[in-house]
C-alpha cells in the first residue's frame, strides 16, 4: 500500500479503559483494508480506572499490541516520546484514545504523507466540541499561526501521522505536543493537513482544562528558544504570576496607606515600610522567575534523555511481529 512497509499507532491512554477495545478492533480493520501491517502501541499514562487490565487481555488476542505503562501521569508528550522510543514503523500515527479523531480517517492522512510531505495533521473542520472548547482552541490556533508561521487551521488535533526520520527526532518537554507540527517546520520538515471527520465523545470525559496557560507558555518557549524534563518555565512563570498580583495587592495598600493614614505617624511608620518592602520583593520575584526558567528550560533540555525517560517506565510488553 501507498509506499509504507510498516505503521506504527502510538495512543496516549490516560483512564479510557471503555473505549479500548472499540478503538483497536476499528484500527484493524482500517489497516486490514489497507494492506499495511501495523503496531499498535498503548501508552498507558498512569491511569486509575481499568485501562491497563484491558490492555492485557486485548494484548492475549491481539500480539502486536505494545503496552508502555507509566507509574503515574506524566503527560501527554512524555506519553508521546516513550512510543515514539518503542515503534519501528517507517510512518507513525498518533491519535488519542476517545475516538473522537475516528481511525478511518487515517488512509486520507496516508495517501497525503505519500505525496512527498514529512506529516500531515488532521483538521477538525466540524469539530463536535462544546463552544467554549472550540472558541479557546480557535485562539490558540490563531497564536501560533502568527508567532511560529505554521499554516494549519487545527494545529493541536491528536490525529497526525509522520515519517519515521521525523517522529524518531522528536523531543518533547512540557505540553509541546501541542506544538508539533511548529516544531517539525522548524527543523527543514514538511508539514501539510487534511480534513477529518470529528466524533462527539462517546465514553468517558475530557483530561483537558479550558484555560491551556502553559500551552502558550510553551509557544513563547518555543518562539525563543526552539530547543527541546521537567517544566522549569511553567513553573517559574506560574510562580511569578502569583508575584505580581501579591506586588499588586501591596502596592495598593500602600497607596491607601499613605494617603489614609498621613496624619497618623505610627501607622505610617509601621505599615509604609512592609508594605514597600513586600512590594519590592514581590515586583523582583515577577521580573525575573520567568527569565530564570527560560533559561533552566534551554539547561535542562540536555538531560531530557531515553535514559532519564525510561526510568519512568514500570513495566513494557513490545509488540510481536505481525
Amino acid at each position: 500500500m501507498m509506499g509504507f512497509e510498516k505503521a506504527s499507532v502510538i495512543i496516549p491512554i490516560f483512564n479510557e479503559a471503555d473505549s479500548l477495545e472499540e478503538l483497536y478492533l476499528r484500527t484493524k480493520a482500517v489497516f486490514s483494508g489497507l494492506g499495511l501491517p501495523f503496531e499498535f502501541i498503548a501508552v498507558n499514562d498512569g491511569s486509575s480506572d481499568l485501562t491497563y487490565k484491558r490492555l492485557l487481555e486485548l494484548r492475549a488476542r491481539f500480539p502486536n499490541i505494545g503496552i508502555i505503562n507509566h507509574r503515574a501521569n506524566h503527560g501527554k508528550s512524555m506519553a508521546l516520546m516513550q512510543g515514539f522510543a518503542l515503534a519501528d514503523g517507517d510512518v507513525a500515527i498518533t491519535m488519542d484514545a476517545d475516538l473522537q479523531d475516528e481511525p478511518e480517517n487515517i488512509p486520507n492522512l496516508l495517501e497525503k504523507l505519500d505525496e512527498g510531505y514529512d506529516m500531515v495533521i488532521g483538521w477538525r473542520a466540524s469539530r463536535k466540541d462544546p463552544l467554549s472548547k472550540r472558541f479557546v482552541s480557535g485562539v490558540f490556533n490563531v497564536i501560533t499561526r502568527r508567532l511560529l508561521n505554521v499554516h494549519v487551521h487545527d494545529i493541536n488535533c491528536g490525529l497526525k501521522v509522520m515519517r519515521k526520520d521525523l517522529y524518531k527526532r522528536l523531543n518533547l518537554r512540557g505540553d509541546l505536543h501541542r506544538l508539533i507540527p511548529a516544531m517539525s517546520q522548524a527543523a527543514g520538515f514538511t508539514v501539510s493537513e487534511v480534513a477529518i471527520t470529528h466524533a462527539p465523545r462517546k465514553y468517558g470525559s475530557s483530561k483537558y482544562q479550558l484555560l491551556r496557560h502553559r500551552g502558550l507558555l510553551d509557544i513563547i518557549s518555543l518562539t525563543s528558544t526552539l530547543a527541546y524534563r521537567v517544566r522549569p518555565f511553567h513553573i517559574f512563570t506560574e510562580i511569578a504570576f502569583i508575584a505580581w498580583c501579591v506586588f499588586s495587592i501591596s502596592l495598593i495598600g500602600l497607596i491607601f496607606t499613605l494617603l489614609i493614614y498621613h496624619d497618623s505617624p505610627s501607622a505610617l511608620y509601621v505599615a509604609s515600610p512592609v508594605l514597600f518592602f513586600t512590594s519590592l520583593t514581590f515586583l523582583i520575584i515577577g521580573t525575573t522567575f520567568p527569565v530564570i526558567g527560560l533559561i533552566l528550560d534551554n539547561l535542562l533540555v540536555h538531560f531530557n534523555d531515553e535514559r532519564w525517560r525510561s526510568s519512568l517506565v514500570k513495566e513494557v510488553l513490545p509488540p510481536e511481529s505481525c
